[in-house]
């Protein structure tokens, strides 16, 4: 029989390293960081300022190797090829002392053929790894051009087609890993097997989608058919003649069970299966309907099975729409003909030694809480890798788009001959490894490198006019010649976009025009934080799709304690300014923070601050932008960043053991579909609601003005009707005709709720604005009272408790938290209007080590339920 057959090879390998004498077990995938942290060959990296003391584990070279018997049925095959499917990074190949090759490429699957050198007992594979950072050296040595990726980094990386984050970034350490860090297999064939498949889809709708622009087209669209075509890539040396004798079936199995078959012979190499699927169960992002995936099952055979495949397939469209407009030229994604306004993050690495945030279940963790925070997208950042493929399966299980970039990022990239053709493996590979995931929506070349190419120049050293040139020519080559190219030869249902930000295609104009205009393609924003500028800032820029913009603030005081002994609990402590890698960040971070707050003396309460003031920034940016949406004038707002890969003060809103910062609880309410935004100034306020569905949506807000002392002011309501996909000014308040507000409009406060327009009144959103600085606002304690209720899952599956919150008075940024529970609130960070009542859910609990809890084990007195006034008061401030 011809049945294709696979090995595992990731047991019983051992780490060698000579020179220290080390052999140690190691697991596969894995990493040599990860095993020497295992053997308690070195403590945590991540602790103190232990970073700085093992670059000897970076700067050696590792051997891996293994010893495997093989049945001799197996050896009788007649092509077996070993298969790595990811070797981090410089590396030889050695299986029975003959020298298979070597590898140079983080992001490539490596396949040797070895049949001639197995044999049935005692194998010995050995793959030797040669230091990145030496490698890196060398070729800055040999070029003589200082490529880099800038001044957190180890120079050379560019060079390497490695993760560049891990050579260090201005949120990152510098702990460059090596190792085995993907599967190893042997793959037995004789005949035929399958390489890969390709499905296209073409929706057929009930309208024009050019022809219906109006909002009204929306509600009733509908896709009545679907054609999908799956393409299946062979690998064989047989004859036409003889591929005859083998049969393809193809099984497409709907979510309601009903089942899709089609059989054939086979006469080509890439022969292909039609079906057309009336009224099709769509793919959707989770915000907008259910993420509906098929079943899809491909199998050769010749008188019994000889290989299968099996795959999830969406069923969706997915389009870039750029049209010229009033402003420019818009830029937003439409799903199944929708419109959708992209609300997310940007995504890092999960670790800094990948293979253990795999294993530590980040993937999913992560993914969960950004659905749970109404993420609806998320953009793969370029300095790091094309993602495992548990993380597109994920995102496709929960209905998140990705926007995935190039692994290039922020530096001048080699153009030589070797280099290019390294990448054409690399790019052609992945591509035909995710372009069937329903979750991904674009391509995109790289990050900043065409925005910053003038810098990176600068920052390389490269200042003569043939070697500018030089570089300018190999980045064309790459970003806007080949890599579109290979997007037509193998993808091409999918948008590339050239660089992020960008206008598009920049041609000889790379590095003279502007590439973050507001008016066309996507943009980055930094002018608040790396510029210093205050949070308004945002409104003045009216970007058509915001891909990239940040905030930092510092992980929660259970993180820290774990890096950070509390005798240096300071700001600007050597390990606290070690565990920040922005120039400055801290005292940025303080800078900031002053200018919103009275900083308070105990350490703790700083850093709550700093993370309130972080959702305090990002919210102002994100509110703006999503009142921006009418005619697409605005469409998208991804903010730096969602994760972390170590311990650390950075931008992102879940700190590197998954906990939610303030930014976290703020994103879950500023990203939910239909939200409320008062947009303010010194002589008006403008009320508005932003509707992201397919349907209307009949909405009441009410607001109320209340003075420090929680005295009302002033109220209104508005009844209205919000269209779908749209925001709406639903009123006004000149605030000069409120007599006793204006000498003291920074000691006034709105509070307003926005509720379902039916019998049930159902709060849909509810929030705050002040006029001016919190520390402006005269505070008084609002005597919170709180009471907790355990309820006992009836599946006895999970753990949930209730509280109560209530005040007496105004109380903002209400927050709860435990130093020895970890779990997830269903509110957090929110502020109440006077003699408020609300119960706040919490699930997702775990004590501080990721143990289980039990309800026995849950305690009243080890929970705290805080608020501004209780940080500043504490016990006086600065």
């Amino acid at each position: 029989m011809e049945k294709v057959d696979k090995i595992s090879l990731v047991e019983n390998w051992t780490l060698l390293h000579e020179e220290r004498d080390l052999n140690l077990p190691t697991k596969v995938p894995g990493s040599v960081f990860e095993t020497l942290i295992d053997n308690e060959v070195i403590e945590d990296p991540f602790y103190g300022l232990r970073e700085h003391e093992v670059s000897w584990v970076y700067e050696s070279d590792w051997i891996y190797e293994t010893e495997f018997d093989l049945e001799p049925d197996f050896l009788e095959h007649k092509v077996i090829l070993l298969r790595f499917n990811g070797l981090d990074t410089i590396s030889e190949v050695i299986l029975n002392g003959d020298n298979l090759g070597s590898t140079n490429n983080m992001f490539v699957k490596y396949d040797f053929r070895v049949k001639s050198k197995l044999r049935s007992k005692g194998n010995r594979l050995t793959v030797k790894f040669k230091s990145p950072t030496i490698k890196a050296r060398e070729e800055k040595e040999k070029c003589g051009i200082n490529l880099n990726t800038g001044y957190a980094a180890i120079p050379g990386v560019p060079y390497l087609r490695k993760a560049q984050y891990s050579f260090g970034w201005d949120w990152g350490p510098k702990l460059p890993d090596i190792g085995i860090w993907k599967p190893v297999e042997l793959i037995g064939y004789d005949s035929i097997k399958i390489d890969s498949i390709y499905i296209t889809q073409k929706l057929y709708y009930n309208k024009n989608l050019n022809e219906s622009s109006e909002l009204k087209d929306i509600t009733d669209l509908g896709v009545m058919s679907a054609d999908l075509t799956i393409e299946i890539n062979l690998e064989s040396d047989l004859s036409t003649s003889k591929l005859k004798n083998y049969s393809l079936k193809v099984d497409l199995k709907a979510p309601d069970g009903k089942l899709f078959t089609h059989e054939k012979s086979i006469n080509i190499l890439a022969p292909k299966v039609e079906f057309t699927i009336e009224y099709p169960y769509l793919w959707w992002t989770h915000d907008l309907g259910t993420p509906y995936l098929y079943d899809l099952s491909v199998i050769i055979s010749k008188n019994g099975m000889i290989d299968s495949l099996k795959q999830k397939v969406g069923i969706r469209e997915i389009r870039l729409i750029q049209n010229a407009d009033e402003w420019g030229e818009s830029f937003y994604f439409m799903l199944n003909g929708v419109p959708i306004f992209a609300k997310g993050a940007n995504w890092i690495p999960v670790d800094s030694f990948i293979p253990r945030g795999k294993k530590r279940g980040l993937y999913q963790s992560n993914l969960v809480n950004a659905k749970e925070a109404n993420m609806n997208m998320i953009r793969v950042w370029g300095g790091g890798i094309y993602e495992d493929d548990l993380f597109y399966d994920t995102c496709d299980e929960l209905g998140i788009l990705i926007w995935q970039d190039f692994p290039f990022a922020c530096a001048v990239y080699p153009h030589d001959e070797e280099f290019i053709e390294n990448f054409k493996v690399e790019a052609t590979q992945n591509m035909k490894r995710l372009r069937n995931h329903p979750s991904l929506a674009l391509w995109c070349g790289n990050n900043e490198i065409e925005w910053l190419w003038k810098w990176e120049l600068h920052n390389a050293g490269i200042t003569q006019d043939n070697k500018i040139n030089e570089f300018k020519s190999g980045y064309l080559t790459v970003i806007e010649k080949i890599l579109p190219e290979l997007i037509i030869t193998y993808d091409p249902n999918h948008p590339y976009w050239p660089s992020s930000p960008s206008n598009g295609f920049v041609g000889d104009s790379l590095g003279t025009q502007n590439s973050n205009s507001p008016d066309i393609g996507d943009s980055h924003f930094w002018d608040v934080w790396h510029r210093n500028k205050p949070f308004r800032a945002y409104r003045k820029f009216n970007s058509r799709f915001m891909s990239e913009f940040g905030y930092e603030s510092f992980p929660s005081i259970k993180t820290i304690e774990e890096i950070c002994p509390t005798d240096q609990f300071d700001f600007f402590s050597p390990i606290m300014e070690n565990h920040q890698k922005n120039s400055a960040g801290n005292k940025k971070i303080l800078d900031y923070m002053k200018k919103r707050f009275e900083i308070p003396l105990e350490f703790e309460n700083q850093v709550i601050l700093s993370q309130i003031t972080q959702a305090e920034a990002i919210q102002y940016g994100v509110e703006h932008w999503r009142r921006n949406r009418n005619d697409f004038h605005c469409m998208g707002a991804l903010y730096w960043q969602l994760n972390d890969c170590w311990p650390v003060a950075s931008w992102s809103s879940l700190d590197y053991h998954g906990r939610w910062k303030a930014l976290h609880y703020f994103a879950k309410r500023f990203y939910q579909n239909v939200f409320a935004s008062i947009k303010e100034d010194k002589n008006s306020v403008e009320f508005w609601v932003t509707n992201d569905l397919k349907e209307k949506k009949s909405v009441i807000f009410e607001w109320k003005m209340f003075n420090s002392e929680s005295n009302k002011i002033h109220d209104d309501v508005y009844e209205v009707d919000i269209p779908p996909l749209s925001s709406k000014m639903v009123g006004t308040l000149d605030v000069n005709k409120i007599n006793e507000v204006i000498e003291n409009l920074h000691d006034h406060i709105i509070f307003y709720q926005l509720k379902t327009d039916d019998e049930k009144k159902l709060i849909i959103d509810q929030g705050m604005k002040l006029f001016d600085a919190p520390k402006k606002f005269n505070l008084q304690d609002p005597s919170i009272k709180w009471d907790i209720k355990i309820i006992k899952d009836e599946d006895l599956t999970e753990l949930n408790v209730e509280i109560k919150v209530s005040n007496e008075f105004i109380a903002l940024f209400v927050f709860l938290d435990s130093e020895e529970y970890d779990f997830v609130a269903s509110d957090n960070f929110f502020s109440m209007g006077p003699n408020e009542a609300r119960i706040i859910k919490l699930t997702k609990f775990k004590k501080r080590d990721g143990s289980s809890l039990s309800i026995q084990e849950i305690k009243k007195e080890e929970f705290n339920i805080r608020s501004l006034f209780d940080l500043i008061n504490s016990r006086g401030n600065t």
